[in-house]
């Protein structure tokens, strides 16, 4: 497929989740595209007046075909256990003559080989390579995009620390950097792409706001809380992988097995999550520096600055 395209029509699957309404805020904010939202029919989400709003069968080629028709680009937010009725959403875009295609990445790099063979992230690998096959084909084109764990969404959610408990699981001894973005910078990463197509053609694309290890992170969360004790617990992500696969051999699978296979891709040296070449100066992504992680940390978990 020809890489000179122009993209000024965007539908978005996914935009309630978790990345989506950042996502979908950015691209509202820019004032460059038609954005149209893709729902389940029993969606009673709201969305702003500025957005068009289709109701879509995710289990039905030709309810997801009509709605595509006329779209530039797919971006899909689906959550992850969501990802493979992707597969469907991919062969419509095609199908309705969709050039651009972005899947819902925006975690952990499927690049290395190690993060690529768990099977958590196998559909996601399924996904990655049919991409491929069509891309190669000349029917669409698409982008990859790779941002790490979300920074503000995982301490919100307890990922990294505790902090309502004041506890903290601390992996592989909890020293190591591991590449973080922030929702927003998803939702720039992903305008970005959209305006310059032929420089993300058929690629995965990089970004970060700040690499940042455990240990700086609770470092920084009992600044918030002195004189206070953390129960802090260390953990071996090779533990947690075994424990995992024994799981899945067993066919005993529950959250947690998949979330352990989560945490060492995303806390093991190994697992390349530390990610030393990234594409922000392309895509325009500035990142932050420590003292704006100082901030963030005080603005999720208290109301006053770090000392």
């Amino acid at each position: 497929m020809p890489y000179d395209i122009s993209i000024k029509k965007v539908a978005l699957a996914g935009a309630s989740g978790n990345v989506g309404p950042a996502i979908l805020k950015e691209l509202l904010k820019s004032g460059l595209f038609d954005i149209t939202v893709l729902t389940r029919e029993s969606s009673t989400h709201k969305f702003p007046e500025e957005v068009k709003v289709v109701k879509v069968d995710y289990t039905n080629l030709e309810s997801l075909t009509k709605a595509l028709e006329g779209q530039d680009a797919l971006v899909s937010a689906v959550a992850t256990l969501a990802v493979p009725s992707q597969r469907m959403l991919i062969d419509a875009a095609v199908e309705a003559g969709v050039k651009r295609i972005i899947p819902s990445e925006f975690g952990c790099s499927l690049h290395n080989p190690r993060v690529r063979a768990l099977p958590v992230y196998a559909n996601k690998v399924q996904i990655e390579d049919h991409l491929h096959q069509l891309a190669v084909k000349g029917l669409t084109s698409y982008t990859l995009i790779f941002n790490g764990p979300f920074l503000d969404w995982g301490l919100r959610s307890g990922l990294f620390i505790n902090f309502k408990e004041r506890k903290a699981e601390v992996y592989d001894g909890g020293d190591q950097l591991i590449s973080t973005s922030r929702l927003s910078t998803a939702g720039k990463a992903v305008r970005r792409v959209l305006t310059h197509p032929r420089e993300t053609a058929d690629r995965a694309i990089f970004v970060k706001d700040i690499d940042v290890s455990q240990n700086q992170l609770l470092g920084l969360a009992k600044q918030l809380t002195p004189g206070e004790e953390w129960d802090v617990k260390h953990i071996s992500t090779a533990d947690l992988e075994k424990q995992s696969l024994e799981q899945i051999e067993k066919k005993e699978i529950t959250p947690a097995t998949m979330l352990g296979l989560i945490k060492r891709a995303m806390f093991s040296p190994e697992f390349g999550n530390h990610f030393e070449h990234v594409h922000n100066s392309i895509l325009g992504v500035r990142g932050i520096t420590e003292p704006d992680l100082e901030e963030l940390i005080a603005s999720i978990f208290g109301t006053k600055h770090l000392e």
